[in-house]
């Protein structure tokens, strides 16, 4: 076999973009994603990556997070009071270390791996990257090691999940692109999604939709529009930098805006990434009392669905969150999961004990979603007396 090495990097410094596309081959968006992210930064985050060498050429890779994650952010009222307080008292278990395997944007995260590297370098691989992800949490002092927004598409090993606790995350929405037409798409939704969007509709006349990559004029407003959105959304993690938003069509192949004016006032703009056999839908953001007053979600859902007909794209990822409004849409999901494991044997277990009880209890304060048939509470047993490994 010839010789594996294994190296933490700062950012994505071991792999160049060439070779990231190698290991994160399309259609994947995350090398190009990962790159304008640090590029740009986003508060609260620091990023970095365990990389993998086989004869000095990268062949795996884990893209990492860390924060700190201060559960009183999710909600609101004395019960924030409450966990602030409890966070100063038991800091691990309320505002703990966070070092997680993922990626902050896109559908779902992935692990980078080279599709040409034979089943024995494959494994002995990921268990050199598993090792010194281990050592890596216990040199941070991290309370809680974590994969953050997986799915079935995310190439984890069998083996990782078996170490972790699993709970569900927000499933990723998708509608298959199957018909010729928006009217052929309405007949196939119910008599009264059909009615609504009808109903809906009426006022698109009084909103004009612009596509984009040029978007310097309206720079300011986009970056004022997201911020607003940010702060309404009980589960933002971090806020992008405005440099993100200026570069990102520069940056990511396939970007584009879509901007939305009513009375020649930019009132929302939906940030896509375009490509042959998928449109992904990154950001939706709007004026709150606008956007709701002309209709603005279910017309750029309209528009999109109209981009992928006249394209001729199969695929339309639209993204993560407002499962109701988009199962009245007419899309099915794709279950994502966070896995997680808390260095203290017993938080662990109370974060885990019972499953179902913690799960309800999570999506009632808002932590993350509450259960669905899409993603159920799947608990992965841990094995006895497991503990994370001593640092050398």
């Amino acid at each position: 076999m010839p010789k594996l090495t294994c190296r933490c990097m700062p950012r994505l410094d071991g792999a160049s973009p060439t070779e990231l596309a190698r290991i994160f081959p399309e259609p994947s968006v995350t090398p190009a994603l990962l790159f304008l992210l640090q590029e740009s930064g986003i508060t609260g985050f620091k990023l970095s990556s365990i990389v993998v060498f086989q004869d000095a050429v990268p062949i795996l890779l884990l893209p990492l997070f860390e924060t700190r994650f201060d559960l009183s952010a999710f909600v609101e009222g004395r019960l924030k009071t409450v966990l602030k307080v409890a966070g100063r008292l038991l800091p691990s278990l309320f505002h703990p270390r966070v070092l997680s395997v993922g990626s902050l944007l896109g559908g779902w995260s992935e692990i980078g791996i080279d599709p040409h590297i034979d089943a024995e370098t494959h494994n002995v691989a990921f268990k050199m990257a598993l090792s010194a992800l281990h050592t890596l949490a216990v040199e941070h002092k991290s309370d809680i090691l974590a994969c953050y927004n997986f799915n079935q598409y995310g190439k984890l090993p069998a083996a990782l999940c078996q170490e972790f606790n699993r709970v569900p995350y927000r499933s990723c929405a998708c509608l298959a692109i199957d018909f010729n037409s928006i009217e052929e798409y309405l007949a196939r939704l119910s008599r009264g999604a059909r009615r609504d969007l009808r109903r809906k509709m009426r006022v698109a006349p009084q909103v004009r939709v612009r596509g984009s990559r040029t978007i310097a004029p309206y720079l300011e407003r986009i970056y004022r529009l997201y911020l607003e959105t940010v702060a309404r959304s009980p589960m933002a993690l971090g806020t992008l930098s405005l440099r993100f938003f200026e570069t990102i069509c520069e940056d990511v192949p396939g970007a584009e805006y879509r901007l939305y004016f009513v009375q020649e006032e930019l009132v929302a703009f939906n940030l896509l990434v375009v490509q042959e056999d998928r449109l992904v839908d990154l950001f939706f953001c709007m004026d709150y009392g606008l956007g709701r007053e002309y209709n603005l979600y279910v017309l750029s859902w309209i528009e999109n669905v109209r981009t992928c007909i006249e394209q001729k794209i199969p695929l339309y990822y639209a993204g993560q969150g407002t499962e109701k409004t988009k199962t009245h849409l007419g899309a099915t999901f794709i279950p994502s999961f966070m896995l997680f494991r808390h260095r203290n044997p017993v938080l662990d277990r109370l974060l885990i004990w019972p499953h179902a009880m913690t799960g309800k209890l999570l999506s009632r304060l808002g932590f993350w979603p509450a259960q669905s048939a899409a993603a159920p509470l799947q608990p992965i047993p841990s094995p006895p007396g497991r503990r994370w490994p001593k640092a050398g």
